[in-house]
């Protein structure tokens, strides 16, 4: 399944795997961001091939498409200087509550737009770097720090929790579960700039 994004929900997919990648917003005029989600069926120099709900979608890869896995984490796994992504709700108080948490790896600093921002969905997404961390039978905590201030946001034992690490183009192959996302071709073919790979499959 191909769809199109805007900048909003790019910042959206940090919350569902696929990682923004540039810094700031697409100038006006430029290609239109797609995503194709779906598992694997080849593999091979320069080319994937991937079975979605809507039939099979080609994705071209380059030597800068960006593979990234998505793993499961706890809140535990936090630590403090950790560079984090988290989509919250804001409550009638005021308070945000992590609905999903993405660790990020350190190579995606200054690749990553820092900040808090407003998503479609009417959550908010800070990508900070933690400051403190609190877990107790009470209550759970993140405390977050960023150009423009701090958030200090609740985490329920719902939120989804995930670890990004950096992959290679050489470890992707048929059963793999990934989201590919990038900008349609002149052949009708995802450029990919980025590739996330999730669930079964990972090395």
């Amino acid at each position: 399944m191909r769809r199109t994004i805007g900048p909003l929900s790019a910042l959206a997919l940090l919350a569902t795997g696929a990682v923004a990648l540039s810094p700031g917003t697409p100038a006006v005029g430029a290609p239109a961001v797609t995503t194709v989600q779906g598992t694997v069926t080849a593999a091979g120099a320069g080319a994937l091939t991937i079975a979605t709900s809507a039939g099979p979608s080609r994705v071209r890869t380059t030597a800068t498409t960006r593979v990234l896995h998505r793993l499961p984490a706890r809140l535990e796994d936090i630590k403090v200087g950790d560079f984090i992504g988290v989509a919250a709700r804001r409550e009638a108080n005021g308070a945000l509550t992590a609905v999903s948490i993405n660790i990020f790896p350190p190579a995606l600093r200054g690749r990553i737009r820092e900040g808090q921002f407003a998503m479609e969905s009417g959550n908010i997404m800070t990508n900070a770097v933690v400051t403190q961390y609190v877990s107790r039978v009470s209550g759970r905590t993140v405390t977050l720090t960023y150009a423009a201030g701090a958030a200090t946001i609740a985490v329920p034992p719902s939120t989804q929790i995930h670890r990004l690490t950096v992959g290679s183009l050489a470890e992707l192959r048929p059963g793999m579960h990934v989201i590919a996302r990038g900008t349609a071709g002149g052949d009708g073919a995802l450029i990919a700039s980025s590739i996330t790979v999730e669930g079964p499959g990972l090395p």
